[in-house]
């Protein structure tokens, strides 16, 4: 019986059916791994974590710790007055017509608070000290002094003054060691330009028994 050849397929034939007959496998694109690993975190990322952990646990963070430790100091550092004594700056001349008693009158152009009993005088450079306390009260408004003996007293009833109130001197005192500005700091005072109430420390460390009765 007559059998046909066999067919041998050439090497390059068997590599087309070997290369169909292996399947690649397919892959899903990453957003459609549902069991896909989880990515790393990085260091930065874990020590953020960690911070926003920290602070949601109610634990201060540091920037609001700082700056309540600084509202805390500000609050410390708060400078007690009394409103009987105020400072005012004076002309070294202007003090010295008070206590040689031609000037009975101190003139301000703006009002003190009801309360005051006394003023310390600054005296401005070249003195730059607290050198007297004058006891003083309520003010007049020009008319009311109607005293042609004392300093500039006229010249206010007349309204010639820019100043609009009058504080007589009742008394004064003589510190025995003037108030230099760098003492004066160490109560919370620096030299005034206007007006500034005592500290309540300056007015106890500074009695007027210590001081040198004028009048």
């Amino acid at each position: 019986m007559f059998r046909p050849a066999a067919v041998h397929p050439s090497p390059e034939a068997s590599l087309e059916i070997e290369q169909s007959s292996y399947k690649l496998p397919s892959f899903l694109p990453c957003s459609h791994h549902t069991n896909a690993m989880p990515a790393l975190r990085t260091a930065a990322e874990s020590t953020l974590k960690a911070t926003k952990q920290l602070t949601l646990t109610g634990k201060p963070a540091p920037a609001a710790s700082t700056s309540k430790s600084k509202s805390s100091r500000s609050k410390s550092n708060k400078v007690e007055r009394v409103y009987t004594d105020a400072i005012l700056a004076i002309k070294p001349e202007f003090t010295e017509l008070i206590a040689a008693r031609e000037k009975n009158h101190e003139y301000r152009a703006y009002k003190l608070r009801e309360t005051v009993v006394r003023i310390w005088l600054y005296n401005i450079a070249p003195t730059a000290a607290i050198t007297h306390i004058m006891e003083t009260a309520l003010p007049k408004t020009p008319g009311q002094v109607c005293d042609p003996t004392g300093v500039g007293n006229d010249d206010f009833d007349n309204g010639l003054k820019k100043s609009k109130f009058g504080y007589p001197v009742l008394g004064l005192y003589r510190l025995k060691n003037p108030l230099q500005p760098d003492e004066m700091k160490k109560y919370g005072v620096s030299p005034p330009q206007g007006l500034v109430y005592v500290p309540k420390k300056m007015v106890d460390e500074y009695p007027l028994e210590d001081m040198e009765k004028l009048f």
